[in-house]
């Protein structure tokens, strides 16, 4: 057995027997260590060859980190386990077998930029009769409908009954569009596997005899495509190890569905369960406060994280004017306490918060790294490079090719464009293939001709060597054919230099891949695909991390920072979100508390720009009040005050140029207002009121109607009548 050491409920889950389990992993409690000793133990005591192992995960970070656990744990001899992300697994799979299905194996993968470049111009080639969509909603339509494997069927299954003809034909478009470039996005590189292990007995037997044990971390985020490729994988066997944590389920948004978790023993009546409830990573009074905060949410398998580690400082709180002070004293707080830049992290709801705290740690000096900006490989002379790149492996790639036909500049102006894409789409052909036979057509000008054979010739030429030489060899010399450098310096100095530094670090990362991997180029732009905003954060660089909650999941820090704590921003409210979407913004608020390992500091201002426009009087969050005042010390400086006969949520002072009476409003509670309270409204009768925010001296109260519905009144309006000395549970 392991020498490793293991806790009592750890040992259970490492030894389970053969047959489905569920382990239930607390934040900090080692998930990470269970699923290694886990494979371990399969093959130490079990003695399952390794190879016939299976572990995916959800990042490129923490698939690294599980391969070189398992390999210092087995020795670099005796590993061949496939541990990847399930991106990565289908790739492996669909490179192998993507013919079953009709389709080539030298496919593209579709990274989000190229999927709205493409979405842009097939909303702009709908026929007449047809309403023009936003590129980015029907994106998030055809991925919604994807990760559940499913096909919209009429116009019922469209998000805006107004343009619903306009949006199944673009789903019809897209998926053309895809298939004609040989290129997958990546929600078809689960669906397809989905449907390659559904409708191919052969190819699932021959997986599920191949991987005899699969094992799934992070299980409370799969979604339906994930959910049914790991079934399909151990139902012929049953060994299926899935590893999550319900409190951590925050990626609805994706596609994530809580109940993969929930209705585990139901799915999988024989499973085992165990609880992993022993934290390693927080203090005692940090873990205590984001029990408090989850505690609240009623969709929960039920488990108490607790921790051996000493109680530790309490979690601070400071209140402050505005987002400038607040983002100040963030800045300010790490500088006067001395903390490592390294082991700081502060973590926002919205992107958007990112800006002012960014100014703040400038003006102190202090290095910082914001994590989900724009990515490396999104930049443009990066994309530019990677287009070609592409075409080498995949001609057939028709938005590479749009991308860089007359990039640097060759004469294909934009007429000549249209006519050749027009004559492609007419003759149902890929570009490039049409560009072959340019030579042919003289109604095009022969400059025009002469430089589209010139790049056929390059492309056809290169793209025989990038089957063997160095990726960095290959880029080399594509960009001395094209001059592309040449055509950077046509920039002004300073946006040259920036510019040329980017080609060069991307050139460098070309050749760092050819000295650890030494793999072809088409691995190479897979890899590439599959990388995350997490995977290429450098954690050990001395800058404090900006990031949001969501980017959180997974990692720790010695010190963390939660800013931005009101209602309407954290948790996110819409007036439309029911308590499903209540109960994940605090799951998210729950994750980003438990990243800390020795302090925690809240923040939350009175005044707030959001959405362009100033919103005063804003009130604390409800995570805020839910780990409770007394549980929480002041930040210095600071002083918890309550003004007699202030209502939670009210003004404390009038906005500027206002007086105090201006400030209340028109919208004040006629009668207090709390969560519990009984009322009736004229229309929906009686209910009871979940929660009451403010925002801007109007206040508003969530309701759930003894009839179920659920519903946002603004009181002053809504005819609401409180029912005396009536109170219940609103749980």
């Amino acid at each position: 057995m392991s020498t490793v050491f293991l806790n009592d409920a750890q040992q259970a889950a490492v030894s389970a027997p053969d047959g489905p389990a569920l382990v239930l992993a607390g934040a900090g409690s080692g998930k990470t260590r269970v699923i290694i000793e886990r494979m371990a133990w399969l093959v130490e005591e079990r003695r399952v060859p390794p190879h016939q192992l299976l572990a995916l995960t959800f990042t490129n970070k923490a698939a690294a980190e599980m391969r070189a656990r398992l390999e210092r744990r087995l020795g670099a001899g005796n590993t061949g386990a496939f541990l990847g992300t399930f991106h990565s697994f289908a790739l492996f799979v669909l490179r192998r077998e993507m013919d079953r299905l009709g389709r080539s194996r030298s496919f593209t993968i579709f990274d989000d930029g190229d999927q709205l470049s493409l979405m842009k111009r097939l909303v702009r080639e709908l026929p007449p009769g047809f309403t023009p969509v936003l590129p980015r909603a029907a994106l998030s339509w055809i991925s919604r409908f994807k990760q559940k494997v499913e096909t919209p069927r009429d116009e019922n299954d469209t998000p805006d009954p107004a343009h619903a003809k306009s949006f199944l034909r673009l789903w019809d478009a897209y998926h053309d569009a895809l298939e004609a470039a040989s290129a997958v996005d990546f929600d078809d590189m689960l669906s397809l596997l989905v449907r390659l292990l559904e409708d191919h007995p052969d190819a699932r037997e021959k997986y599920q005899r191949r991987y005899r044990h699969v094992l799934i971390d992070e299980y409370q985020d799969t979604n339906r495509a994930q959910y049914l490729i790991a079934r399909r994988l151990a139902e012929a066997h049953g060994n299926l190890f899935a590893v999550g944590d319900e409190d951590q389920s925050i990626y609805s948004w994706r596609g994530a569905d809580i109940n993969n978790i929930l209705d585990f023993s139901r799915d999988f009546p024989q499973a085992s369960v165990h609880r992993l409830e022993l934290n390693y990573r927080s203090t005692r009074n940090i873990l205590d406060a984001a029990n408090r905060v989850v505690a609240n949410n009623i969709n929960r398998l039920g488990k108490t994280l607790r921790t051996e580690n000493e109680a530790g400082e309490r979690p601070r709180f400071g209140l402050f004017e505005d987002g400038e002070e607040e983002a100040r004293f963030v800045a300010e707080d790490i500088a006067k306490r001395g903390l490592a830049p390294e082991s700081v992290a502060v973590f926002y709801r919205t992107n958007a918060q990112s800006r002012l705290l960014e100014e703040s740690l400038r003006r102190r000096n202090l290095n910082y790294v914001v994590v989900g900006s724009i990515r490396f490989y999104s930049r443009k002379e990066v994309k530019d490079l990677l287009a070609y790149l592409r075409l080498l492996v995949n001609p057939r790639d028709d938005e590479s090719l749009r991308r860089i036909i007359n990039v640097p500049a060759r004469g294909v102006g934009a007429t000549t464009q249209e006519r050749l894409f027009e004559y492609a789409t007419l003759r149902r052909m890929p570009v490039f293939d049409v560009l072959r036979e340019i030579e042919l057509d003289e109604t095009l000008p022969q400059r025009a001709r002469n430089a589209v054979m010139q790049l056929v010739a390059l492309i056809d030429e290169l793209s025989l060597r990038a089957r063997e030489a160095p990726v960095a060899e290959v880029l080399e010399e594509l960009m001395e054919r094209v001059n592309y450098r040449g055509f950077i310096q046509q920039s002004d100095e300073k946006e040259m230099r920036d510019r040329l530094a980017i080609v060069d670090e991307f050139l460098s990362a070309c050749a760092e891949h050819d000295k650890d991997n030494g793999t072809p180029l088409a691995e190479f732009l897979s890899d590439l695909a599959l990388s995350s905003d997490v995977d290429e954060w450098d954690a050990s660089a001395p800058a404090v991390t900006l990031m949001t909650c969501h980017c959180a999941k997974g990692l720790e820090f010695e010190n963390v920072y939660v800013t931005g704590l009101e209602e309407g921003l954290f948790p996110v409210l819409r007036g439309d979100e029911g308590d499903e979407d209540i109960e994940e913004e605090r799951r998210l608020c729950y994750v980003a508390m438990t990243r800390a390992r020795k302090t925690l500091t809240l923040t939350a201002a009175r005044e707030r720009m959001v959405f362009g426009r100033t919103d005063w009087g804003r009130e604390i969050s409800r995570f805020v009040r839910e780990v409770g005042q007394e549980h929480l010390q002041p930040v210095a400086g600071q002083e918890p005050k309550r003004e007699e006969g202030r209502a939670p949520g009210t003004p404390r002072r009038a906005r500027r140029g206002e007086g105090a009476e201006g400030a209340q409003g028109a919208d004040s509670a006629p009668a207090p207002l709390k969560s519990g309270t009984r009322v009736r409204h004229a229309t929906f009768g009686s209910g009871t009121v979940i929660h009451v925010s403010s925002t801007g001296g109007k206040i508003k109260a969530r309701v759930r109607f003894d009839t179920g519905k659920v519903a946002m009144l603004m009181i002053g309006l809504a005819p609401l009548e409180i029912l005396e000395g009536k109170h219940r549970d609103p749980r």
